[in-house]
């Protein structure tokens, strides 16, 4: 992959993540929140905006749906962890504690590395059926 791509997977992230966090903002970054919400919060994340944001990147970015898919996990994992825990550990001043107290961004860096990979791997075998029709 060319930097330009690598460059487009991280730009794709980060505004996710401020979406993301400038919604938070009212609300503590979902601090506020009550448990059964924040639960909310990341099954619709898991579930919805992750799938469909992993979608529209690895049809419109390119061809190779797997590989592309395992550097956005990457991108969509470990740049937006430091830049929570700079935000959120740093700035603020909540050390590591940010991710326990916003357990619910914590998981997400995990949850990436499953859901994008598979939205990858099913273009893939899409990609082989059309190919084989």
């Amino acid at each position: 992959m060319n930097p330009k791509t690598h460059f487009k997977l991280l730009l794709i992230a980060l505004n996710a993540w401020l979406a993301f966090y400038f919604i938070g903002l009212s609300s503590n970054y979902y601090q506020d929140w009550s448990s059964a919400n924040q639960i909310l919060l990341s099954l619709i994340a898991a579930f919805a905006a992750v799938p469909l944001i992993a979608f529209i990147t690895l049809v419109l970015i390119g061809n190779d749906y797997l590989k592309i898919s395992l550097w956005f996990a990457f991108y969509a994992s470990v740049p937006l962890a430091i830049v929570d825990f700079i935000v959120g550990g740093v700035i603020q001043k909540n050390g590591l504690n940010i991710f326990i107290s916003h357990w619910y961004v914590t998981i997400g860096y995990f949850y990436v590395w499953i859901i994008i990979p598979l939205v990858g791997y099913f273009l893939v075998k899409l990609k082989q059926n059309v190919n084989n029709e």
